[in-house]
Order: C-alpha cells, then structure tokens, then sequence
C-alpha cells in the first residue's frame, strides 16, 4: 500500500515504529539510518541528480547569500552536501549556532513547506531553498522566483533517493521485491526514453506522470525537461563508490555524520542485476 509523507522525519519514524516496511528515502539518511542498527537495505537508486536551487528576484549571485539562510529537506540529505559544497566554492561561510553576520544559515525544512515559507519571507531573509523538481515550479510563477541553478551542475548524475526495505523483506518477499524492482525500472526505462526523445517516446507518458503528482501535464513535462533528472537503468544500479563518496564528505568536510559510518550489508544489488541481465 504506497502512500506519502510530508517530511524525512516522518519517513524515519516510520521505519523505527514498524509502520513502514520500504521507502523511497534520501541516500544520505538512509546510510545514517542503517549505520545505526535499523535493519535495511538498498535496492537500488530510484533517479539521479533532479534538484533545483530556487532563488527570489533580489537574489542575482551567490554573494548575495550573506548574512540570510538557505533551505533544505533534511540535515542528512544529497541536498545538504550540494548546497555545503555550493556555498564552500563561494567562500561563503557557513552559520554556526545561529550566528548570521556574514555567513549563510542552513535550515531544514519539509519541501512541502519552502515554497510557502518563501513566499511569506517579507524580511528577504530567505536566499534560495533547494527542492527535486517539481516542488517549487508553481512558485516560480507567483513572485518572481527563480531557478539559480541545477544540482547536476555541482555534481553530475549525483545520487538522490534510494528504494530501502527493510530486511525481513528479503527473507519473506522476496520474490515480490524481484517484481517491485522489476516495475521501477521498466518505469525507469519509460521516463529516459522520454527525456531523450519526447516526440517519440510512449504516448500519455505526462498525463501518467501528472496523474500521479497531482499537477497539469505540462507542468510534469516541465520537470522532467528542466530537472536535469536522470533515470538510466545503468546509473540505478546501487554502487558503494557512490555512496563512499557522500560519506565521505558528510563525515569528513561537513562532520554531519558520524566516523567511522559502517555499511557493511548496506547494498543488494543482486535484485537490479538480475532485472538488468535478462533484459
């Protein structure tokens, strides 16, 4: 039974209460998670790269952070590591305990919320907030809002969010989750051919995908267009050199995660290999 979640926090709880036995989580918090006992594990990548940093009119470059925050989804998120290595190649500071001055405060907020929190910003203490695509794009719109730049360009095809079970899944679904993969990547396969050719990739691809987001067509396909989103069936396959290399930065340049971070057991590729091999 899928249903949705307004915040990664939600998503955590849900895990720790036995609510939820799989999910669609951001690669960071996942690894966190699992480092400290939960018991899952990865399937595979779900997407690559597709954020955007979303800017007000005020807002013309990166010096023009100072002294005002930045929002993101959650402290152990891609995003977060994005918008530290963002700020780091500007030589702008990042805010400590609150303290403001010349820095740039990084706040986590549920992506729900940041366009509305931006759009009630009448201090202009809000820089940019960082969000997948197609949060935000009706927005852009409304006042003035725009795209600063896409996460592909700080780090191309960069992981996003992960498809975690929990690991009694393994042991009692398996088969299910043979299909459940099976199914994400065929609807993978659909949404590459797509980007890479509309004209001639399967009809009604935007109305599905409209359908399922609660937004028009055009506004999906203006996502799927603009996001920089990547679903290459290759790229989903779960890869520790990847995820090594957002461990660590979070736990070496950020000292956002603990040292020392053990995922041992963490990835089961097994799943996608198989999928990809018959195919």
């Amino acid at each position: 039974m899928p249903f949705s979640m307004r915040s990664w926090g939600q998503v955590e709880k849900g895990f720790l209460s036995g609510d939820i036995n799989a999910a669609f989580m951001d690669i960071a918090q996942a690894m966190y998670l699992s480092d400290k006992g939960l018991a899952i594990s990865m399937l595979m990548f779900t997407h690559r790269a597709g954020s955007r940093i979303i800017v007000p009119e005020q807002i013309r470059r990166l010096a023009d952070f100072k002294g005002k925050s930045v929002l993101i989804p959650h402290k152990l998120s891609i995003q977060h590591m994005l918008v530290h290595r963002l700020l780091s190649a500007g030589n702008l500071k990042i805010a400590n305990l609150g303290k403001l001055g010349e820095s740039v405060d990084i706040e986590s907020v549920p992506y729900a919320l940041m366009p509305e929190m931006a759009n009630a910003d009448l201090d202009c203490d809000i820089a940019a907030f960082i969000c997948p695509a197609p949060f935000g794009d009706v927005e852009l719109k409304k006042k003035g809002f725009r795209p600063l730049l896409i996460s592909r360009d700080l780090w191309k095809d960069h992981p996003g969010s992960v498809f975690v079970v929990h690991q009694d899944l393994l042991k009692t679904k398996g088969k299910n989750l043979g299909l459940m993969v099976n199914c994400l990547l065929d609807s993978a396969r659909q949404l590459d051919r797509y980007m890479a050719s509309p004209d001639t990739a399967e009809k009604g691809i935007e109305q599905l995908s409209a359908s399922f987001l609660g937004l028009s067509a055009s506004q999906t396909q203006k996502a799927l267009k603009t996001s920089g989103i990547t679903y290459n069936p290759k790229l989903l396959v779960p890869d520790m050199k990847i995820l090594n290399i957002v461990l660590d930065y979070m736990c070496t340049t950020m000292e956002g995660m603990p040292t020392g971070t053990d995922l041992h057991g963490f990835i089961r590729p097994e799943f996608i290999h198989t999928i990809l091999s018959e195919s």
